[in-house]
């Protein structure tokens, strides 16, 4: 929720002289106009920390902001006209990250239970373009489940994303596809690429959260080492004030659990994932 918060004054600032000019505008508070959502909660959210570095205590912001004659009216115009919209933001913006992990963590169920098979067969005919063979699955998936416009590879300043969509919309999802397959030399090299470019799209297109999904062709099991341990899956990386999610989606499992003994694994230690970033 803070880096929903940050992230929206980040693209919105405002300095102490525009927050004191504001305030001195607060009687025409209701004739304020804001470009969008995400405008208006910067904006609000910046005054009432204004009113608080000067030392207002709530109830003074309260009735400070409210602009009524009583405080009962005061408290009413503030929650309505200043709290809620912060809020509001708020949910819509975890409701919509809830909604989009939760789409991938279905596709990676999808995928190992009932189409592992089927790709890895896709992927291991092919002779070129490999990671093409499980975007067009993914943003297939992406778009019978509802995300409008699950582009392929649009431009920006660090090159091109493998799938962003809705980019027009306040959430646009920023999410790259790496494989992890040591036959052909793609190891975890190139995981750590992936975050590092899902990072610089995620900065080029002003969004908080990405996503980075790796399809695991090896008969091991890829561990991200977090610097502290955690027990959400998928694994969730906080870098910079923004958040993303890494979902493994792994193809390669010819034997059954019970023969497959004890299983290898491939660790990437956090700072690894940091080492283009910095």
């Amino acid at each position: 929720m803070n880096a929903i918060i940050e992230q929206c004054i980040s693209d919105n600032p405002l300095d102490e002289t525009s927050l004191e000019e504001m305030e001195d505008q607060l009687d025409n508070r209701f004739g304020f106009s804001f470009n969008n959502e995400k405008h208006a909660a910067a904006v609000l959210y910046q005054m009432i920390k204004h009113f608080e570095r000067k030392g207002y205590e709530p109830v003074n912001i309260a009735f400070n902001l409210g602009a009524a004659s009583s405080f009962d009216d005061c408290l009413d115009n503030f929650l309505n006209n200043f709290v809620e919209p912060i809020v509001v933001y708020i949910q819509d913006n975890l409701e919509h990250k809830s909604f989009i992990l939760y789409l991938l963590l279905r596709y990676k169920m999808r995928t190992e239970w009932f189409l592992r098979e089927n790709l890895y067969n896709q992927y291991k005919s092919a002779t070129s373009n490999y990671e093409q063979i499980f975007e067009d699955d993914l943003r297939l998936f992406l778009f019978d489940q509802g995300v409008d416009y699950p582009f392929s590879t649009p431009s920006s300043a660090s090159g091109r994303a493998d799938i962003v969509s809705q980019l027009d919309s306040k959430d646009p999802l920023v999410l790259e596809i790496k494989v992890f397959d040591k036959e052909k030399s793609y190891t975890k090299k190139r995981i750590v690429n992936g975050f590092t470019q899902v990072v610089k799209y995620a900065n080029d297109y002003h969004k908080d959260t990405g996503y980075l999904v790796v399809f695991n062709l090896d008969n091991v099991e890829i561990v991200i080492n977090k610097n502290e341990p955690e027990k959400q899956l998928p694994t969730v990386v906080h870098f910079n004030n923004k958040t993303y999610h890494i979902i493994i989606i792994n193809l390669k499992r010819e034997a059954s659990a019970s023969k497959l003994g004890q299983l290898k694994t491939e660790i990437i230690h956090e700072s690894e994932l940091y080492e283009q970033l910095v």
